[in-house]
């Protein structure tokens, strides 16, 4: 009788659906296209919701910048979190100083759940993540992107424009 050993074929790792958010209130249309361009070497492809800038609502320094994208990723949730803080760095982010680049991990949808940020619901984040992804929802039991974006909107709680029309440079919407 024959017999065989076969070893254990690697498991494929878990996949995640992951949202960023990315943030600039300096030299946004520079800060802003670095680090799409450094996600999409690491995670294309990226998704891209359409840019919005509006006002700072904690500091009331200038202007922000915001841009949403998504992806699927293999990669775990720790390393994604140090890659995206190497990112900032690599943008001379100084507390206490305007943003050159700020980059918020906003959902993460892997194996062991859905992750959101804190921020996720605020207009600069939601109107890309209910373009991106609407059916997803934040919270088991709640509503999904494209339904609170859309409520929020009925109550008139928007203060954003398109980036586009604010800080051209050349760029155009990105779907």
């Amino acid at each position: 009788m024959w017999g065989c050993r076969l070893s254990a074929v690697p498991a494929r790792p878990e996949r995640a659906l992951v949202a960023l958010g990315l943030g600039s209130n300096h030299a946004p249309e520079r800060h802003l296209l670095h680090a799409l361009a450094a996600l999409a070497h690491d995670f294309a492809p990226l998704r891209l919701a359409a840019p919005v800038v509006g006002p700072d609502t904690l500091h009331g320094g200038a202007d922000y910048a915001n841009w949403v994208c998504s992806f699927v990723t293999d990669w775990p949730e720790e390393r994604l979190r140090s890659r995206l803080q190497a990112l900032e760095q690599a943008c001379h982010r100084q507390k206490g100083a305007a943003v050159t680049l700020d980059v918020d991990l906003l959902y993460f949808a892997g194996a062991d759940g859905v992750r959101c940020h804190r921020q996720c619901l605020e207009p600069y984040w939601l109107a890309g993540l209910a373009q991106l992804l609407p059916e997803e929802r934040p919270e088991p039991k709640g509503a999904n992107f494209a339904e609170r974006w859309r409520a929020m909107q009925a109550l008139g709680k928007v203060d954003l424009r398109p980036w586009w029309a604010w800080a051209c440079n050349g760029l155009s919407p990105l779907a």
